[in-house]
């Protein structure tokens, strides 16, 4: 059983580099891998393309995804993730986005005794908290079974919404306060606007719309597939 944790980016090379760094800085097992999820068409393609790993060898590697595997934030997870999933469905899956920082050495390890059993971990971000878990890291037989990483008729947000849900409704929620992995936002105070954030937003309606017909009309018989793989 091994961690991959999935960072989907757009725009933004400086801190998907920083993101990576932290992240393969601070794990302790060589087998903890890191996928940086770039899209085809982002004007910073080349940037990504130049980021150096010397020293990370193949623990950490950049996926190029073509525009029928991407176009938002959930779409570019799933893609992804699925993918992993269907490898190896021992391997539990990550997603940050290239706005969060691990500050915790040995979070991998935390993340792997959290998940003996199949469920749902995740740590302190300094933003949200317990609340709901803005930086998941998942087991694959649960993705398998959903056949989704990230709620799919969500853009970009609520869909931490619904990885709680999920979590508390099979019972193997696990919030880790003592895995920082920081949630660098403007909410915070720690990052300024750009385009991304411009994305996110204009999606705020729809998605919360879509969030709650999924809890209406979804929710229940996903998590009776998550609880029927377990």
């Amino acid at each position: 059983m091994a961690v991959v944790a999935v960072v989907p980016t757009r725009g933004r090379p400086v801190r998907a580099r920083r993101a990576v760094d932290a992240l393969r800085r601070k794990a302790a097992r060589v087998d903890t891998s890191i996928v940086l999820a770039v899209d085809a068409d982002d004007p910073e393609l080349p940037a990504y393309r130049r980021l150096s790993w010397d020293g990370f060898g193949p623990m950490v590697a950049t996926v190029v995804l073509s525009p029928e595997e991407t176009g938002d934030l959930v779409r570019a997870t799933n893609t992804v993730s699925m993918r992993i999933a269907g490898e190896d469905p021992t391997t539990i899956i990550g997603n940050l986005g290239d706005d969060h920082v691990a500050r915790t050495h040995a979070w991998d390890t935390a993340v792997l005794d959290a998940l003996a059993e199949p469920g749902i971990a995740y740590g302190d971000d300094k933003l949200a908290g317990e609340r709901v878990p803005t930086a998941p890291f998942i087991s694959a037989r649960i993705v398998l079974a959903l056949g989704w990483y990230a709620l799919p008729t969500c853009r970009h947000l609520y869909i931490d919404d619904a990885w709680r849900d999920i979590g508390q409704a099979i019972g193997r929620l696990h919030y880790l306060p003592d895995m920082v992995i920081e949630h660098r936002h403007p909410l915070a105070g720690k990052a300024s606007r750009d385009a991304g954030y411009e994305r996110a937003d204009a999606s705020a309606m729809a998605d919360m719309a879509a969030y709650l017909t999924w809890t209406e009309n979804g929710r229940t018989d996903d998590v009776g597939r998550v609880l029927a793989a377990l």
